[in-house]
C-alpha cells in the first residue's frame, strides 16, 4: 500500500508509550473497529518527546494496544513548547510539568482533562496495519 505521510511522523514502539489522561473504551473500541475495517492507520498519536506521553491520541493507543500492535505512527514535540489547558479548569490547574509528573507517577487525569494545542497541526499518514505489526 502507498504510503504518504510527513516526514515528521515517525514509528513509535507501543510498548513504550503512556498515557496522561483516561479515555472511553466504547470510543477505543469503536475505532479499534473502524481500524479493522478500514486496514489502515491514518492518524499519528502526539507525543512528549522526552517521556513518551500521548498528548493526543488515547483511545489510538488503547485500540493499538486491542489490535496487538507493535509500532504506530507519532509526531514528537517538547512538552514545554505546546500550549496546555484543562477542560475543567475549576476542578484541576497544572501546567505541563505537573502533567508529565502525574503521568510518570501513574496517577492520570480523568478523561477529556488536559486539553493541547500543538505549533504545527498533526499530519495525516497512511500506514497498513501489516507494517504496524
Amino acid at each position: 500500500m502507498p504510503r504518504a505521510t510527513s516526514s515528521r511522523v515517525v514509528l513509535v514502539p507501543v510498548k513504550k508509550l503512556k498515557h496522561i489522561e483516561g479515555f472511553s473504551k466504547t470510543r477505543a473500541a469503536w475505532l479499534r473497529r473502524k481500524i479493522i475495517k478500514e486496514g489502515i492507520w491514518n492518524k499519528p498519536v502526539a507525543l512528549d518527546e522526552k517521556h513518551g506521553l500521548v498528548m493526543d491520541g488515547q483511545h489510538r493507543l488503547e485500540a493499538a494496544l486491542a489490535l496487538g500492535l507493535k509500532k504506530i505512527p507519532a509526531v514528537k514535540y517538547r512538552y514545554s513548547e505546546v500550549e496546555i489547558w484543562s477542560l475543567r479548569p475549576r476542578k484541576y490547574q497544572f501546567d505541563w510539568k505537573q502533567v508529565v509528573a502525574r503521568a510518570l507517577s501513574g496517577d492520570i487525569y480523568p478523561y477529556k482533562t488536559v486539553k493541547h494545542r500543538f505549533p504545527s497541526p498533526l499530519p495525516e499518514c497512511r500506514f497498513s496495519l501489516d507494517e504496524l505489526m
